[in-house]
């Protein structure tokens, strides 16, 4: 019976080892909720989802995109994201992606695959070309210091 018991526990253990070394395709690409919530700072995403909504708001001088202060996201070249502005709090504050963090301005604003950029009160459009650079900025074309960065993967 003792041989017994420890074969059992034997192959309990493995199968325990074998399933926590197991990962699903969740954990590399994110899920497949479409919303910005679906990668955060607790999540071993890599980058965001293809059809990522990002929510912008503007509070104390900068962008929160979707509730986070100047939120740091990691992006998947090829794929396509919304930043949407509608919030009445970007109504002065319109939105672009630059290759320079300052802002203030829209020296080194970065317009491949960018639609509505400039936004104060609508959806920027953002299909990432593969030749992008590995790091952009998102920007206040009219006050430097709103924003973040935008890294590639």
């Amino acid at each position: 019976m003792k041989s017994l018991t420890s074969w059992f526990v034997l192959i309990v253990s493995i199968a325990v080892i074998v399933s926590s070394c197991a990962k699903s395709d969740d954990s590399i690409t994110g899920s497949t909720d479409n919303t910005a919530s679906s990668l955060d700072d607790s999540s071993e995403s890599i980058y965001a989802d293809n059809g990522t909504t990002f929510k912008v708001t503007t509070s104390g001088g900068k962008y929160y995109l979707d509730g986070t202060q100047t939120k740091s996201l990691n992006l998947k070249k090829g794929y396509t994201y919304y930043f949407d502005s509608s919030d009445s709090s970007t109504n002065s504050h319109p939105f672009y992606i630059g290759t320079t963090s300052g802002g203030g301005n829209y020296t080194g604003e970065y317009t491949s695959g960018v639609t509505s950029s400039r936004t104060t009160t609508g959806t920027l459009t953002f299909i990432v070309p593969s030749d992008s650079p590995t790091t952009l900025y998102y920007n206040c074309g009219n006050h430097s210091g709103m924003g973040g960065t935008i890294t590639f993967h």
